[in-house]
């Protein structure tokens, strides 16, 4: 890999926002980046309303496709660390995972069937869990407490950095 082809934002999603939060924070904070609430991002893309009131509000198409443009907009940004929720396996992580390096967290994760039941009645949960397994194939998987996944992170990108992966 050529640095030219070097991705310049990274991305933490999964299921457990805060710890996601927490790992981008560590790490932007580390790397001297800029840190990036994909949820807030999304709030804001929306005129400011929640993703369960803009649900509520205008329906399931409407916040489909203010995830998708929010996601799409996200993955072009520069020099960020984006911490997301599990709202993005719902339109799928595509646009992320092909233009950030992306880490999910899995020893922090939530359990996935409260996510399940909160959408059942509006989205396809099948598609949901898709994405997520597709995700989980295409990303790194990091599987320790925050403090070593944020570790784990820098790592990954110094061998990156260095050709080594």
């Amino acid at each position: 890999m050529q640095p030219e082809e070097y991705k310049s934002s990274i991305a933490v999603i999964g299921c457990n926002k805060a710890a996601n939060e927490y790992i981008a924070k560590a790490v932007a904070n580390r790397l001297g980046m800029r840190y990036m609430d994909l949820d807030g991002y999304l709030k804001y893309i929306m005129g400011g309303i929640s993703a369960s009131k803009a649900l509520i509000k205008s329906g399931p198409e409407f916040l489909l496709e203010s995830m998708r443009s929010a996601y799409s907009q996200a993955a072009e940004f520069e020099g960020v660390v984006i911490a997301s929720s599990a709202l993005i396996f719902c339109t799928g992580a595509d646009d992320i995972i092909k233009n950030c390096y992306t880490f999910i967290p899995q020893r922090e994760r939530v359990d996935i069937r409260r996510i399940d039941v909160k959408l059942r009645k509006y989205m396809d949960v099948d598609a949901f869990m898709t994405n997520y397994a597709v995700a989980c194939e295409m990303c790194v998987l990091l599987s320790g407490g925050v403090e070593e996944n944020v570790n784990a992170i820098l790592k990954f990108l110094e061998d990156t950095a260095n050709g080594s992966v």
